[in-house]
């Protein structure tokens, strides 16, 4: 399922079931807060990894991010003073919930995005990744980092379409796996570009 519509919003989403394109290098001068609330039963090493993960992906193209953990069931927040910046492309948050309202157990995650491509608010489904991690043996710290990054990218990217290439394609099968275990799955030099750009307006 490549978006979902629902009155005036564009849900971007994407499944799990190859190749990709290694972006442009990190530029000091682009940054995002990502203000996290976890909703699951989640220890704080495993969330810390998967923050680390995704801030590896996007410091490859060039994005630099500050994850905060904002308060949400079962976790610490650790800088209230950030958690209440009105949400905007600087600022953005994610939630990670159980599982998707959807109904669609394929269904990893939602990005929030508007009918000009504005959002600040997406969704990881945590059951997801842990069913992921179940049946293919793969790092939950991992999974969860690429899944967040690729989240946000819609966010920074301003589009809920997904490529051919990289950590945007739609369905990520076992190549896509490995090179997540690998730490070779990244945006598309294309995508980084188009990130950075709509961060410098």
């Amino acid at each position: 399922m490549a978006h979902f519509a629902k009155a005036w919003m564009v849900v971007a989403v994407f499944v799990v079931t190859g190749a990709c394109a290694a972006s442009d290098q990190p530029q000091a001068n682009l940054h995002v807060t990502i203000r996290v609330y976890s909703y699951v039963l989640l220890s704080e090493k495993v969330l810390a990894e998967a923050e680390q993960e995704a801030a590896r992906v996007f410091d490859k193209a060039g994005v630099k991010t500050l994850w905060v953990e904002c308060r949400g069931s079962g976790n610490r927040a650790n800088d209230e003073s950030l958690c209440q910046i009105p949400p905007d492309l600087r600022h953005l948050v994610m939630r990670i919930v159980p599982g998707a309202w959807s109904g669609h157990d394929s269904v990893f995650g939602f990005a929030f995005l508007s009918a000009e491509g504005n959002g600040a608010y997406s969704d990881v489904f945590f059951a997801c990744v842990e069913q992921l991690h179940r049946e293919w043996r793969a790092s939950v710290p991992r999974v969860l980092g690429h899944v967040m990054a690729h989240e946000i990218g819609h966010l920074l990217l301003g589009s809920p379409g997904h490529t051919r290439l990289g950590i945007m394609q739609r369905n990520w099968h076992g190549d896509e796996l490995r090179r997540i275990e690998r730490g070779t799955l990244f945006f598309t030099a294309e995508q980084a570009q188009s990130m950075r750009s709509r961060l410098s307006l």
